[in-house]
């Protein structure tokens, strides 16, 4: 087996379980012989969690237990106390580390940091499930039903978009067309009776470019009628024709902030969001890629969900630090 291979699979579950619990770790594999096979920091991961994650390895490579149930072994008066301080303080009794067995042999042992204690227990131990066949169904939107009252007509408008025709099929009273704008896994679909919808009245439909000049100038330059770029002073999305939406582009290109709007010949609208940075659920100090208002809902989103979670890892490390 390739252990790189299946140690990748492992790490990537673990970062998206990561990423649903919005507690960014790191992830270190180390195998029985001490050598590192696999190591990666989360982006928003605290710092120390590198090194955290290697000694919850370390320690259930050479071990062979979860390191959560090595902590009851190594307190003073037990059989594996001394163990702590040997090889240099690379043990660690933290929850978050587990030994990797294939076929029931022991191979390696795999270590987390960078959310609470029991954050790490549950994001490892979620990882390290291989998945059924009922946990990995992945749900994808990928076609949007419009409804237009001329066919022909709007294959004529999506065509000179530039998107890309995949689909025009017709027989007796019924015709499907689709079309997949550049770079887009999502493709809408028009055509005769695929739907009741009334014509028109599909809005909101979002195209997410990453430079809102660029993009309007295109539309531009193919003949597409597109509104001129505006922004929303609250900072958070767009209100729906208020009194808050400002003419031009975000004043500072502040990423999610910068929009334009434009319409098909039936009236079903279509709005260009600018991105320039994706958002992750963290945001570090001194990023500036967003608006303020934007940046506090998130930090305060953070905030509190560490705030329900309990102790972190680096309140433990300095409640440890303080008591040696």
């Amino acid at each position: 087996m390739d252990l790189l291979a299946y140690t990748k699979a492992i790490a990537e579950r673990i970062e998206a379980q990561a990423a649903h619990a919005n507690a960014p770790v790191a992830v270190c594999v180390i195998d029985i012989h001490g050598n590192i096979i696999l190591k990666h920091r989360m982006n928003g991961a605290p710092a120390f969690s590198l090194e955290l994650s290697e000694r919850k390895a370390y320690t259930s490579a050479l071990v062979g237990l979860r390191t959560a149930d090595l902590s009851p072994l190594v307190q003073p008066g037990q059989a594996l106390f001394p163990m702590m301080g040997v090889a240099g303080g690379r043990f660690c009794s933290m929850g978050g580390g587990a030994p990797l067995k294939i076929d029931g042999r022991l191979v390696a042992g795999v270590g987390i940091s960078g959310g609470t204690v029991d954050q790490d227990v549950e994001i490892l131990e979620a990882g390290l499930r291989e998945p059924a066949a009922s946990e990995t169904v992945k749900m994808n939107i990928e076609v949007i039903v419009l409804p237009v009252a001329d066919a022909d007509r709007a294959k004529r408008f999506y065509g000179d978009l530039g998107w890309r025709l995949d689909i025009d099929y017709a027989r007796d009273d019924y015709r499907v067309i689709q079309f997949t704008p550049p770079g887009s896994g999502c493709s809408i679909i028009f055509g005769k009776n695929v739907t009741t919808a009334l014509p028109g009245s599909v809005q909101g439909l979002h195209l997410i470019v990453s430079d809102i000049v660029a993009a309007r100038n295109e539309l531009d330059r193919r003949g597409i009628a597109v509104g001129d770029a505006f922004h929303d002073t609250g900072g958070i999305f767009h209100h729906a024709g208020s009194g808050v939406l400002a003419a031009g582009p975000n004043l500072q290109r502040k990423s999610y902030a910068s929009y334009a709007s434009f319409s098909d010949p039936d009236g079903n609208g279509w709005v260009f969001q600018e991105i320039t940075t994706r958002l992750t659920g963290h945001i570090e100090d001194g990023d500036e890629s967003f608006t303020p208002e934007l940046t506090d809902v998130v930090r305060r989103a953070e905030a509190a969900q560490r705030s329900r979670a309990g102790i972190s890892d680096l309140g433990l490390k300095s409640i440890m630090a303080a008591a040696g």
